[in-house]
């Protein structure tokens, strides 16, 4: 006999981490997740956040630990900005905490309790300490993962297990479990340039190819769990809509520019290219979008300093260039050598989920890039982060120094648009400036120094405009 189920009648769930939820594909009821991994990688976390959003959803969640404390517990799921207080007040969330000392039976009164409460999801905090003392009691352990197993047909609903993973150690080690369940999520530290970063690894996903079978993850403030998935290598993403440019002489040099634009601007010295900040406000202003400035070389405050400085010499000053840059920029700065070449990854990308801005300016980039190792590694780092980005149509200028031909030549092939500055010094004494131009699919062009003042004003004259009519 084949039971057929209508649409209406099939429950589907989140974990509340879109790019856990890529990687896992559909999650359909009956489900069971396993979320195993080292000391301190962030199991209860995830377990909390994935019960936390289908509980926004009006989907009932029991969690049940058997060391956590509430008070703490809540606290500190409230600062990466998961109310439970909230959830519970609206009967939405329920936290039971058992003894250790637990009989399995006390444990399935307690799960039948809540299926009877029209429970929707529960969590188990964790499934190490139920297995311990069954391991070698055959028939108890295989009645547990048999109620397990049964479990989530019996809730029509999901059920995440939270297991242990030893420190330096990637075999679960938990048996039958892992049979039992639907998705394998592990969660592992790693020591790399000397930091300690967090990977997650998706085993199994029912349902699901896993193409991506590892990738990095960070625990953010205000945003929980943050999973990031760069497109596979095989799907490079097309450009999104058309951008007005900045200015005349850009439009004139490269023609018509995309959303998702990878532009890299190579200045001959450190310190350089806030000619580019301002031609970055200019076209966030004519195409009303925002920019993040992330700074490895100097402190916001300076940054925003210059740019309030240059624009003061053409008359914009006060309140309305403060409205101004709240509108279209925001600038924060990192220390690139206080983390390794993934740990930067992810804080980047954090801060990109965080602003969710149009336009990503990395400024100083030959700093990040002497803080690999592997040039060969960094290149398919920077190659994975840019494709991302681009298929979220977002906008990415680096800007720094060309330290070295072989590194920035490397950048360049995998660019859409690069700006090379040269300075020299003319028999007159004064500094002499002109840019090359490499658009893909056109033909090099130079600008000329007058052309690059040109372009300069033009920008400045598109930013006052738009300042008087604030």
């Amino acid at each position: 006999m084949v039971i057929l189920l209508s649409i209406s009648t099939v429950k589907k769930f989140t974990t509340g981490i879109p790019g856990l939820d890529r990687l896992l594909s559909e999650v359909v009821t009956p489900y069971i997740i396993l979320v195993a991994g080292h000391p301190g990688a962030g199991k209860t976390t995830m377990a909390t956040t994935i019960c936390h959003a289908n509980a926004l959803q009006g989907k009932k969640c029991l969690y049940i630990t058997f060391y956590e404390d509430r008070e703490k517990y809540y606290k500190f799921m409230k600062r990466l900005g998961l109310n439970l207080e909230l959830l519970e007040s609206m009967r939405l969330f329920k936290f039971t905490k058992l003894p250790l000392t637990l009989d399995v039976e006390l444990l399935v009164n307690e799960i039948s309790k809540a299926i009877s409460e029209g429970c929707g999801i529960i969590v188990i905090d964790s499934i190490s300490v139920l297995l311990e003392p069954v391991m070698n009691i055959a028939e108890k352990r295989a009645w547990l993962l048999n109620y397990f197993y049964q479990l989530p047909a019996l809730l029509s609903g999901l059920v995440v297990l939270v297991a242990e993973l030893l420190f330096g150690e990637e075999k679960l080690g938990l048996g039958s479990v892992e049979f039992v369940v639907d998705a394998i999520v592990l969660l592992k530290h790693r020591i790399e340039d000397g930091f300690l970063t967090r990977i997650v690894e998706v085993r199994k996903a029912r349902g699901a190819p896993i193409h991506i079978a590892e990738t990095y993850f960070t625990i953010a403030e205000g945003m929980g769990v943050v999973v990031f998935v760069p497109p596979l290598l095989g799907e490079i993403p097309y450009e999104h809509g058309e951008l007005i440019p900045a200015c005349g002489v850009l439009e004139k040099t490269i023609g018509h520019c995309h959303k998702g634009f990878l532009v890299n601007v190579f200045y001959p010295q450190p310190g350089a290219g806030f000619e580019t900040l301002l031609g970055v406000l200019a076209l966030a202003v004519r195409n009303n979008m925002k920019a993040l400035v992330v700074s490895y070389i100097y402190p916001s405050h300076s940054i925003i300093e210059v740019l309030k400085h240059r624009l003061a010499r053409i008359g914009l000053s006060g309140e309305s260039l403060e409205k101004l840059l709240r509108k279209h920029m925001n600038i924060v700065s990192l220390n690139p050598f206080a983390h390794s070449l993934t740990q930067l990854a992810a804080r980047e990308l954090t801060l990109i989920e965080q602003f969710s801005p149009d336009i990503v300016v990395f400024y100083g980039v030959h700093l990040p890039r002497s803080t690999s190792g592997s040039y060969t590694e960094f290149l398919k780092e920077l190659f994975n982060q840019v494709m991302y980005l681009k298929s979220k149509g977002i906008t990415v200028f680096r800007v720094g120094s060309c330290l070295d031909d072989y590194s920035c030549n490397a950048e360049a092939s995998i660019s859409d648009v690069t700006y090379r500055f040269e300075r020299t010094i003319g028999e007159d004494g004064n500094v002499n400036i002109r840019a090359y131009v490499y658009r893909r699919f056109r033909s090099p062009a130079v600008l000329s120094g007058k052309e690059v003042s040109e372009y300069i004003e033009e920008c400045e004259g598109v930013i006052r405009e738009h300042v008087r009519r604030l």
